[in-house]
């Protein structure tokens, strides 16, 4: 199987981080093979909302989002790491997200349909309802795309670097080793 990962956070060091870490180290001990996208360090334009990928799927953007493209389409799974930004992903993975409409045909039909997805996610509040937009927002866009969101991770109290609790360390190694 082959998996990309979408890490959103601008820290290479941070939280988010180790849980991407035990998944991909998770998935590779199985034999899948892995590819780590650093999106802080590519450039991703904003979409433009001009459309204009929809007829063959290629944005007339011309910046890294098409190398992004290639790895989504050459992948089984997707996985969407991201610290929480005012309650939605940060910035480098909403840029990506927001141009995946390219993924979409003129009617509305995903070309990346039966993929699947999962979703980390670290935050700060111990409160597990401030990710509840960041959840739904994930949760639409995955049923537009025909995505199959096969499992996530939520790590609240992830305030300062290390702060993600074993219980979400092994969370995560699970649900890697749960993916055939």
């Amino acid at each position: 199987m082959k998996t990309v990962i979408l890490f959103g956070s601008p820290r290479k060091d941070g939280n988010t981080i180790q849980l991407v870490n035990i998944l991909s180290r998770t998935l590779k001990n199985k034999g899948h093979s892995v590819r780590m996208l650093y999106l802080n360090d590519m450039n991703i334009r904003p979409c433009q909302g001009c459309y204009a990928c929809l007829k063959k799927g290629i944005c007339k953007i011309n910046d890294d989002m098409k190398d992004i493209r290639k790895y989504i389409m050459e992948s089984d799974l997707i996985v969407y790491a991201t610290p929480l930004y005012w309650f939605g992903p940060s910035g480098q993975l909403k840029l990506a997200i927001d141009r995946s409409i390219a993924f979409m045909d003129e009617d509305y039909n995903s070309r990346i349909k039966g993929k699947k997805v999962i979703t980390l996610i670290t935050f700060g509040d111990d409160n597990m309802d401030t990710c509840q937009p960041i959840l739904g927002m994930f949760q639409k866009t995955f049923e537009l795309l025909g995505l199959s969101h096969i499992g996530s991770v939520e790590a609240p109290g992830c305030v300062e670097k290390g702060d993600v609790k074993e219980e979400h360390r092994e969370r995560t190694k699970k649900l890697a080793e749960s993916i055939p």
